[in-house]
């Protein structure tokens, strides 16, 4: 699949920002989120992993570096394709300067590229029934719990008492019966007695190589293979 050029009026660039969003979904019930851009504009962002269930028209908070905004959703990814949990927005708040220590070019001209597929692959993620232990950091509080889908940006962890978004923690997971990998993450969204998605913080080379390999196996399983992989830590005597 080739590169397309994108067709909007404003420049957009890639950039990394991460946000909090607030406001009402879909169901009418209220959310607060953390997420991260994608690539900006003067005027808008693309978004990505955004939990909460949107609709165009929705208006909606953002907070970014301290500062609040409002945005209108414009755009929503498809159902079921890499882009589902992307979101578009477009400003409210005219002429405030949205993005900090970012210089956009003034030209109209969309240079932006949407990357290959290849490139998404953080995205895809994949269900399986891991065992893993969760640190949260600076509180101290450790929990065993599951993972119950996996990508290389970041899983969804089963617990009873997840914990709060943005909380930062260190995840264990068993990958099989002999590797084991510790990864750093970001809660950007948490639902008490169900769990919590984490956002991966990096992976070292060793640990992106396994959960890589972990992840081809649990998509392209043998016949005689299980998603379910409980290799519990042994209990202190």
């Amino acid at each position: 699949m080739s590169r397309g050029l994108g067709n909007r009026r404003e420049k957009r660039i890639a950039a990394i920002f991460p946000i909090r969003l607030w406001g009402m979904d879909a169901n009418g019930r209220p959310f607060i989120e953390a997420s991260k851009t994608v690539n900006v504009s003067r005027s808008g962002a693309l978004l990505s992993d955004v939990p909460a269930k949107l609709v165009l028209g929705d208006v909606i908070g953002l907070r970014c570096n301290q500062k609040k905004y409002r945005f209108r959703v414009v755009w929503i990814g498809t159902p079921g394709s890499s882009d589902a949990t992307n979101v578009g927005l477009q400003s409210l708040d005219s002429g405030e300067w949205i993005w900090e220590d970012l210089k956009l070019p003034t030209d109209d001209v969309d240079i932006y590229a949407r990357p290959l597929e290849s490139e998404r692959r953080l995205v895809n993620r994949v269900r399986c029934f891991l065992s893993a232990e969760v640190v949260c950091e600076g509180a101290g509080q450790k929990a065993l719990a599951f993972v119950r889908d996996l990508s290389l940006g970041g899983s969804y962890i089963a617990m009873t008492f997840p914990f709060p978004v943005e909380a930062k923690v260190s995840i264990a997971m068993w990958l099989d019966d002999q590797i084991k990998v510790w990864v750093d993450g970001i809660v950007i969204s948490s639902h008490p007695s169900t769990g919590m998605g984490v956002k991966f913080l990096g992976l070292c080379p060793p640990n992106l190589e396994a959960i890589e390999r972990c992840l081809k196996e649990l998509s392209e399983p043998k016949p005689d293979a299980s998603p379910v992989r409980l290799w519990l830590p042994e209990k202190k005597s």
